[in-house]
């Protein structure tokens, strides 16, 4: 496969479908804050309020996260998650301005469901970011 010339080429990569194995089968690996980093852009490109060529941005981030031969390859240990995390994170910084305290609260609940974990609440997971 050719590498993508830009990030946008990623947006091709995504699916919900796919994103949803993706994240049941590497929940454990993930770390709770890349969890919640990909359930933040995955409710905020729904929002419609928001332009959509912000929502393209998070797309292809989401696409990237998704596919499994990335600059880093996700299995490798240790290391697999580390690019998808700092494009995450990137975009996440560049997101601010439209991250509700309602996208927050969804992203959050939806976490706790994936890892089974109702006790951890979002200041939790804010704190581990800071």
């Amino acid at each position: 496969m050719k590498p993508p010339k830009k990030i946008q080429d990623y947006t091709k990569h995504y699916s919900e479908n796919d994103l949803f194995k993706k994240l049941k089968k590497a929940s454990g690996s993930l770390g709770s804050h890349v969890l919640y980093y990909v359930l933040m852009l995955y409710f905020l490109i729904a929002d419609k309020t928001i332009p959509m060529k912000v929502r393209l941005a998070f797309v292809a981030a989401l696409g990237y996260f998704i596919l499994p031969t990335d600059l880093v390859a996700d299995f490798l240990p240790v290391i697999g998650y580390t690019d998808d995390m700092a494009l995450l994170t990137f975009v996440i910084g560049n997101a601010t301005n439209y991250i509700s305290p309602e996208i927050k609260e969804k992203a959050e609940t939806m976490r706790a469901a994936i890892i089974g974990d109702s006790a951890v609440s979002e200041n939790t997971v804010e704190d581990e970011l800071a």
